[in-house]
């Protein structure tokens, strides 16, 4: 049966030397060999939305995203060193555990926690109210500095950034009904509307929005406010994506898109060829009906 491209929703990320790709038919992986070869896996897993009704719905559905997001990026990152033939590199399940909670810490630490210890030295010389939001402001500070100095990385920019940019492309040329070969894929941009890019960036737009209001005389609510609220966050945000997805051509949808496509140029790059026919086979072998 013919897949028609708007009945499904498609998205992946870049892993070691390739791309897993998701579809609500399954999980897949390509990955480039240093023969050259392109080895696919598919991976099992069933998602939170099917073990668990409450993440079927609006707000939820975005903390079970989140969350999945996490958990699927590091094993399909382990997957791939060892497609790649890189087995010495491959994580352990005790340093996959530590791994995802080290990742979860660097978010909530660099980007939430550390911006309010800094701004709390301002204290004395501001405001309550230009303290919570220059807060704020180094937390977009961070965050943009955290993807500039990454960039400069060579082999992040070639292991990583140029893959996300060529599963982009493969997204672009599916949702359009192109065929899915390199020539179709390659004139389509490597920025996209529903990358985790711009959810990342909308976090911090409606953090920022949310804890300007939150003032707590005591720092131990400030701090815990950082922490417990950031899930609800995240499925607000999540719900705010989907919404200006569905109306791409309202101009408050472009006008909230755009700051999360002009991001990407931050954490994309133009692929080769060969990086978008990884990403091809990967998009190809999701949309195969899954047995799980």
């Amino acid at each position: 049966m013919r897949i028609k491209p708007k009945e499904i929703l498609v998205g992946g990320q870049a892993v070691w030397e390739g791309v897993m790709m998701r579809s609500p038919r399954g999980i897949a992986l390509a990955v480039r060999q240093s023969t050259g070869d392109i080895r696919v896996q598919k991976i099992t897993y069933t998602p939170l939305s099917k073990r668990y009704p409450l993440f079927r719905w609006p707000f939820f559905r975005g903390m079970g995203a989140l969350w999945e997001s996490l958990i699927l990026g590091i094993r399909a990152l382990n997957i791939s060193l060892s497609l790649a033939n890189k087995e010495e590199d491959r994580l352990t399940p005790a340093q996959m555990a530590l791994s995802f909670a080290l990742a979860i810490g660097m978010v909530v630490g660099v980007f939430f926690l550390l911006p309010l210890f800094i701004s709390r030295l301002l204290i004395p010389v501001l405001t309550s109210q230009w303290v919570l939001i220059v807060e704020g402001c180094l937390r977009f500070l961070f965050f943009f500095l955290y993807l500039a100095l990454i960039r400069l990385i060579p082999e992040v920019r070639r292991i990583l950034l140029q893959y996300h940019g060529a599963e982009h492309k493969a997204v672009h040329a599916f949702e359009h009904g192109e065929p899915l070969t390199v020539e179709a894929a390659s004139k389509y941009t490597t920025l996209h509307p529903r990358c985790s890019t711009s959810f990342l960036l909308v976090v911090l737009i409606v953090s920022f929005v949310l804890f300007a209001f939150l003032d707590f005389s005591q720092w131990y609510w400030r701090f815990l406010s950082r922490i417990f609220l950031l899930p609800f966050i995240a499925g607000f945000s999540f719900e705010l994506i989907r919404l200006f997805v569905l109306y791409p051509r309202n101009w408050i949808s472009k006008a909230v898109v755009l700051p999360g496509l002009l991001t990407q140029k931050l954490t994309t790059a133009e692929p080769t060829p060969e990086q978008i026919e990884v990403a091809l086979r990967a998009l190809q072998s999701s949309l195969e009906p899954c047995d799980v």
